[in-house]
């Protein structure tokens, strides 16, 4: 038995000191081809679309507007931007021209996060279906010139 652990031994002694390597390639080689990227999404980096894609669950909803009123002028949101979203200390919303988007989802986003020199956050006081009304009446103050959305009532007014 010792005989056959002393062989074995020296057989592997001998494969270990064994002193033949395969030829390198040179580095030239390996660094004058071009490697090839791998892409795993289809995330590109540059501007993106603003618009997500979600809607607003209360977009058509009877009485969501109604409802997202009350909701507007209870959060002092009026305070800001006006009864009729013509904006004052925070910006307009009754025109197209929106900083952050002006979908339901974007308007949604601005009220829960907040945004940067004055819109706070309301998302610890306000989630879900609360935003998603005050979304689709903020929607409506957008005034569109021959979509019939020039008068509209807002405060018991029509404007």
């Amino acid at each position: 038995m010792r005989r056959q652990w002393l062989c074995a031994a020296a057989i592997v002694l001998a494969a270990a000191c064994d002193k033949r390597q395969e030829p390198a390639a040179p580095a030239a080689l390996w660094l004058s081809e071009p490697l090839a990227a791998a892409r795993t999404s289809e995330l590109v980096a540059g501007a993106a679309d603003t618009v997500p894609a979600v809607g607003n669950p209360y977009a058509d909803a009877a009485g969501a507007e109604v409802q997202g009123r009350q909701m507007y002028m209870s959060f002092n949101c009026a305070g800001c931007h006006g009864g009729a979203g013509g904006g004052g200390i925070g910006p307009p919303l009754a025109d197209d021209q929106w900083i952050y988007g002006g979908s339901d989802a974007n308007i949604y986003a601005s009220i829960v996060q907040g945004r940067p020199n004055g819109m706070p956050a309301f998302g610890p006081a306000l989630q879900g279906e609360a935003v998603w009304k005050i979304a689709a009446f903020v929607r409506t103050l957008s005034k569109k010139p021959g979509t019939g959305n020039e008068d509209r009532e807002v405060s018991g007014q029509t404007q």
